[in-house]
């Protein structure tokens, strides 16, 4: 792993940053429910923002950048947790978070109600989602490749998205967490 350079400007920032703001508060309480010590916790929280800023543009890269943090975060109190009871030859606690299990869950059992919703779509719209949403292409690949400028094809996507939303909510019975999350459906 490479080592973080203060000094060198990190283009991960403002991923880190969205995600990081997305999350503090609940690795925070996380942690504080692990380890009832508002400090140590508040260390813990430092450390895994630290591990998080030395990835630098890595950190962009990650699929899921908050079960990332909360793996590292769990890694850091378990290993906190060793060098504390070295001496003491005490058991360690397993500290998997439920949430990382549910929205797993959540996620992969939603995408048995995509496919469906994507036919509920005009041909269009199933296209530019398929395409930049589930495949990778870049809009500007997109927009290039059918004609298009980039502000009709953000314009295009932005209503497909919409749409879908809609059609997953009716379909699914979604429902969301308090940071819009997808926490849970109902299949009909």
């Amino acid at each position: 792993m490479r080592k973080y350079n203060p000094s060198t400007p990190s283009s991960a920032v403002p991923c880190l940053m969205e995600t990081w703001h997305l999350s503090e508060s609940e690795l925070y309480h996380w942690l504080l429910k692990h380890t009832n010590d508002p400090q140590l916790s508040f260390d813990l929280l430092q450390d895994t923002f630290l591990k998080a800023l030395q990835q630098e543009q890595d950190f962009c890269d990650i699929l899921n950048q908050r079960a990332w943090l909360y793996r590292v975060t769990r890694n850091l109190l378990v290993d906190r947790q060793r060098k504390a009871n070295q001496e003491q030859n005490l058991p360690l606690l397993d500290y998997e978070p439920l949430w990382v299990e549910q929205e797993v869950y959540a996620i992969d059992s939603l995408a048995q109600c995509i496919p469906k919703a994507l036919n509920k779509l005009s041909p269009s719209e199933s296209q530019i989602i398929q395409q930049c949403d589930l495949q990778g292409m870049s809009q500007q690949s997109f927009a290039s490749e059918h004609g298009l400028t980039i502000v009709a094809t953000k314009s295009r996507i932005q209503r497909a998205r919409k749409k879908l939303k809609t059609i997953l909510q009716k379909q699914c019975h979604i429902q969301f967490d308090e940071q819009q999350r997808v926490c849970c459906f109902f299949k009909e």
